[in-house]
């Protein structure tokens, strides 16, 4: 939400709240703070005010949106006004609705966590104001400490009584530390949200539609025809062709259905853990899989990933997402396009006891479930959107509906980011059917308290900011629910803030693929194994067997390893791009928002 948005939605709260009231007085007050025009003369001195203060403190201006964004939605009404409420009729009438949401305001002072009082110096002393510069000094000798307990305005409201020189007292008059605080706050968030890792997920039609389909498959198998455009599609995993006539537009739902009906939620499960894999990799839409890399993008602990029926069962659901087949066909019924939805270029093996078991796979991507992320061409894609990395972590035993979710949304809003929404709003209805939950009539309440649940799981990942149904409406069929994407992917989408990213992990399966990669770092074995703090035996040992997987006491080191060098500055378009027009593309498949 844009700051005046945020603004405008606190303070008709406030005034909903004075409403209620028993005192006449505050009622009288509210009435006359929501006479037309004033609650929006309100909001705009709010934004004019809070955008002098961040322009004062001279927050990057890449980031400024994001951080006003931030400072709005915890601003404290106080610092706009805080004069005696008896006297809220000689205001101006600006100022009504500001002096009403300041004594009725629900957000209380606290001292951000995260936040630490260098933080705040940092801000101050990057400013020209001399006054600024001393309320610096003060928060880094501890003169200001106070400021991080409760009693924040009380310390505040009178500092003569402080033994503290007049000049520090001035800068206090003049600055009020509160909005140094809340703007460190917010830009450090911003800036953390920056380096968060994350998810990107194709945002193509046919991807939404693999992602949807992966819920159910109809119950009835009946033939299911769809107007097709450009061919259809069919979707082959081991004993059985689906026997759906679909317009390629529809593919990934269906193929969503399909695992889903094979492989059941820990499918999607895991499709999201090699989504993040993809991500890490660099998003070139090809990785060197390892179990280890697998187990920890799903969250295993050190007790599970030892568990020999833990390690089996994991290596082999995703290498039976592998047998799993795209076949797209030309309007005249011949085949445009088979392959594998993931393709295996090669094969790691390593002796467990007396059984060889799976530990990697060179992977590559189906094109047509990537193109929004990385184009064929190897041009960054236009159409992808950013998941929450913790996806692939939900239980999918617990919240398999979550996890649907979390994978659908983000897509959603991307689709809407030309009209710079930052939410979807979905029927009850719709809102079950995406997450997959099926209403009983002879329990609805059951349904419904798992779709809370759900979304709170959700929320609770980040993957999605927050959901509320309109009024009146709650939790029904016909009811409409608005869901907000998180703050830090709404920075992403649509402020097109890009994410720092840190180098991709070194690839390496075997050992040919470590001698590879040590050459390419021009290091002699010696180097490597000071650089890698391991044996110069492991890595003799590790090259010596080109074929057989690296050793754990060397994966984890490379998996531990940051290259020195600086990553190049990113060069991709932020993901806020229009979509391709009609026709754009052809072949392949139209990646654009499908039509409904």
């Amino acid at each position: 939400m844009t700051p005046s948005a945020i603004f405008t939605s606190r303070v008709l709260n406030a005034i909903e709240r004075a409403l209620r009231s028993d005192d006449p007085e505050t009622r009288a007050w509210a009435e006359a703070a929501r006479i037309e025009g004033r609650v929006e003369a309100a909001t705009a001195l709010a934004v004019q005010t809070l955008t002098g203060h961040v322009e004062t403190f001279g927050i990057d201006r890449r980031l400024r949106q994001a951080v006003l964004e931030r400072a709005a939605a915890r601003w404290l009404f106080r610092i706009f006004w805080s004069g005696d409420p008896a006297r809220w009729r000689e205001l101006d009438p600006a100022m009504v609705p500001l002096a009403l949401a300041a004594v009725h305001d629900e957000t209380t002072w606290s001292w951000p966590v995260n936040l630490a009082l260098r933080d705040v110096a940092t801000l101050l002393d990057q400013t020209r104001d001399p006054a600024a510069k001393r309320l610096a000094k003060a928060f880094l000798d501890g003169t200001l400490t106070p400021l991080q307990s409760g009693d924040a305005s009380a310390f505040l409201s009178d500092t003569s009584s402080l033994a503290i020189d007049p000049e520090l007292q001035g800068s206090l008059a003049k600055i009020d530390a509160r909005v140094c605080v809340l703007i460190a706050s917010a830009d450090l968030d911003v800036r953390e949200a920056q380096r968060r890792p994350a998810i990107a997920l194709d945002a193509g039609s046919v991807h939404h539609e693999l992602l949807s389909g992966w819920r159910d498959l109809p119950k009835d198998r009946r033939l299911r025809k769809a107007p097709v455009r450009d061919g259809w599609a069919e979707i082959i995993y081991p004993g059985k062709q689906l026997g759906l006539r679909l317009s390629v537009q529809d593919l990934p739902e269906r193929i969503i259905h399909a695992v889903r009906e094979w492989k059941h939620w820990q499918g999607l499960r895991h499709w999201a853990a090699l989504q993040l894999l993809f991500t890490d990799a660099g998003r070139t839409g090809r990785i060197r899989w390892t179990l280890e890399a697998h187990l920890d993008a799903l969250g295993y602990g050190d007790r599970s990933r030892r568990d020999t029926r833990v390690r089996t069962t994991v290596a082999a659901e995703v290498e039976a997402l592998t047998r799993m087949e795209i076949a797209i066909y030309h309007p005249d019924g011949t085949v445009r396009l088979r392959g594998p939805v993931l393709a295996v270029t090669q094969r790691g093996e390593a002796m467990r006891g007396s059984q060889w078991a799976l530990e990697g796979l060179e992977l590559v991507i189906h094109p047509v479930l990537y193109e929004g992320v990385r184009k064929s061409s190897g041009e960054i894609g236009r159409l992808w959107a950013p998941a929450p990395m913790e996806l692939a972590r939900i239980d999918h035993v617990r919240h398999p509906h979550a996890l649907a979710l979390g994978l659908i949304l983000p897509i959603r809003w991307r689709w809407d980011l030309n009209d710079e929404n930052d939410h979807v709003i979905l029927t009850g209805a719709k809102l079950m059917e995406a997450a997959g939950i099926e209403l009983k009539s002879h329990h609805p309440s059951r349904a419904w308290n798992t779709l809370r649940e759900n979304l709170e799981e959700l929320t609770r990942v980040g993957g999605l900011g927050r959901y509320e149904w309109l009024p009146g409406e709650a939790w029904s069929l016909h009811g409409r629910c608005r869901l907000v994407q998180p703050q830090w992917a709404r920075e992403r989408m649509v402020l097109g803030i890009l994410p720092i990213e840190t180098p991709p992990r070194p690839q390496v399966l075997q050992g040919a693929d470590f001698a590879a990669w040590r050459k390419s770092h021009n290091w002699t074995q010696i180097q490597a194994a000071q650089m890698l703090k391991v044996s110069l035996r492991t890595i003799e040992r590790t090259e010596g067997a080109p074929e057989t997987p690296i050793g754990p006491a060397l994966r984890k080191a490379l998996d531990a390893w940051q290259d020195p060098t600086p990553p190049e500055p990113p060069s991709e378009n932020p993901p806020a791009l229009p979509e391709p027009t009609e026709g754009e593309t052809a072949d392949p498949p139209d990646s654009g928002k499908p039509r409904r």
